[in-house]
């Protein structure tokens, strides 16, 4: 494929193991920066990144991903654990579909610079849930939305590819759904 961006879209899996190799901060500041560039309802920028190295607080993550994932051994084997969160008093009609995009921005970032990622979103909840217990590690304010965890490190080269995609055919529909020839 000759265009970079659709390249990139294409390639992108969710890999939830890693080779354990440390990312540089120059590197983990591009794919912040990518993320800082999504676009979001009249340019508000809902999103607040929290950036987790440390070893005890990506354990209290993986312990509180169990219970939305099957992918958690992957936050404490990862060099970088990104937590991004959106403030609903932003915009509060579309501050998690913000936050959303922000995330897949990191996500392309991250695999564009060799960096696997996966998504682990996290549902909104009450006392503990994934979100309160998340809100609680990190120090987030309890008004704010907790949207996903996203493990960051070099690709395990062992790990087996996902499934691949359906065809577009199957998905796409014209004018109304169920219509799936264009006139």
């Amino acid at each position: 494929m000759e265009n970079e961006v659709l390249k990139t879209i294409v390639e992108r899996r969710s890999i939830p193991r890693f080779r354990e190799k440390e990312i540089l901060p120059g590197v983990v500041e591009k794919i912040l920066e990518a993320g800082r560039w999504a676009p979001s309802y009249a340019n508000l920028q809902p999103w607040e990144f929290i950036v987790v190295r440390d070893p005890e607080t990506k354990g209290k993550l993986s312990a509180v991903a169990e219970k939305v994932t099957l992918y958690r051994r992957g936050i404490q084997n990862a060099d970088v654990v990104i937590v991004v969160a959106a403030d609903p008093e932003v915009y509060p009609l579309h501050y998690r579909e913000d936050a959303a995009v922000t995330v897949q921005n990191i996500t392309l970032a991250a695999h564009s610079l060799g960096v696997a990622s996966y998504w682990i979103g996290i549902p909104e909840g009450g006392p503990g849930s994934a979100e309160s217990l998340t809100k609680e590690i990190l120090g987030i304010p309890n008004e704010f939305s907790v949207v996903a965890i996203l493990p960051l490190d070099y690709p395990d080269p062992t790990y087996k590819r996902q499934k691949e995609r359906r065809p577009l055919r199957e998905m796409v529909h014209y004018e109304r759904y169920g219509n799936t020839r264009s006139s």
